[in-house]
């Protein structure tokens, strides 16, 4: 372990490992170790998806299970990636009545660098999020564009192919506190709502609402907010409509029309691609400064 890892750690660690050391929590079914220095914390992410302490002289691994112990080990790992790199929050959930399946995908078609926390249980390359529960995560500000997506039976394998599956799409943008995009407030991450049709244009847009272009990407009712406890910023609703032509967009997705953005009339979701003027000086994108939580709401009904 590195010093500043290793500085990062300590306070939290004196607290998480004296628990241990006093007998004060259950570890598993692996026996605990007699001394709490001969023990590694060890992150999801390294040899495993959960919180576990590892036995510096048997190997042997076990998983944090006692949930104030967890939220100490959390606590830690967390520091401990502070340490490492900027990483963005990020808090998930599901209002819908059965569990949902969410992946997250870069733009090279590969799952993103993302750390499943508390509250998400790792299901193939994403998370399943209980119903009615919050997926609590950490993703790397590279600055790669980036997608979350949901599915009711299994984690998406791509979030770029998104439209193809008929997907909600929350696109997404994890930068460093370097970068321009920041304004100098600290990490961020751009975002957005997307319901485009898979071979929607401006141009098919203007000329009948990109009929018979693929149907819109939508699934699942979704908002969007800076904080979890924040007003969001963006919600995209149904039920499907023909408001909008035969492409079956969201009814409660604000107006596509609008140049406004968030209010119920406004923007909150892109309809089509929006790259040429006028319209792409209103499109609905925004960003959360500072490290704030980036929180997505999959919302309840259809």
């Amino acid at each position: 372990m590195n010093s500043i890892i290793g500085m990062a750690r300590g306070a939290v660690w004196a607290v998480l490992f004296g628990a241990v050391a006093a007998g004060s929590f259950a570890l598993g079914s692996v026996a605990t170790p007699a001394a709490a220095n001969e023990l590694k914390l060890m992150c999801p992410g390294e040899g495993g998806d959960t919180y576990r302490f590892k036995d510096r002289r048997t190997k042997e691994q076990s998983e944090v299970k006692d949930p104030q112990l967890k939220a100490l080990a959390e606590q830690a790992c967390e520091t401990s990636l502070g340490a490492k790199a900027e990483t963005g929050p990020v808090a998930i959930t599901n209002k819908q009545s059965k569990p949902i399946y969410v992946g997250f995908t870069t733009i090279d078609h590969k799952p993103g660098p993302i750390t499943w926390g508390t509250g998400c249980t790792k299901s193939g390359k994403g998370a399943k999020i209980a119903a009615g529960k919050t997926c609590k995560a950490t993703v790397a500000s590279n600055a790669a564009p980036s997608r979350f997506c949901a599915s009711p039976k299994a984690v998406p394998k791509d979030c770029f192919d998104a439209q193809q599956n008929h997907q909600t799409m929350v696109e997404t943008n994890f930068e460093p506190s370097t970068n321009a995009g920041c304004f100098n407030k600290g990490n961020c991450v751009w975002f957005d709502i997307s319901v485009i049709p898979q071979n929607c244009t401006d141009a098919l847009w203007k000329k009948n609402r990109c009929a018979s272009t693929g149907g819109a990407s939508y699934n699942f009712p979704v908002s969007i907010a800076c904080g979890t406890s924040a007003k969001p910023t963006y919600t995209c609703q149904g039920p499907t409509t023909t408001k909008w032509g035969n492409s079956k967009y969201p009814g409660n997705c604000g107006n596509p029309d609008a140049t406004c953005q968030s209010k119920k009339n406004c923007q909150n979701a892109y309809f089509y691609p929006m790259f040429d003027p006028p319209e792409n000086k209103y499109q609905p994108n925004a960003v959360c400064l500072a490290g704030q939580t980036l929180a997505i709401t999959f919302l309840a009904g259809k």
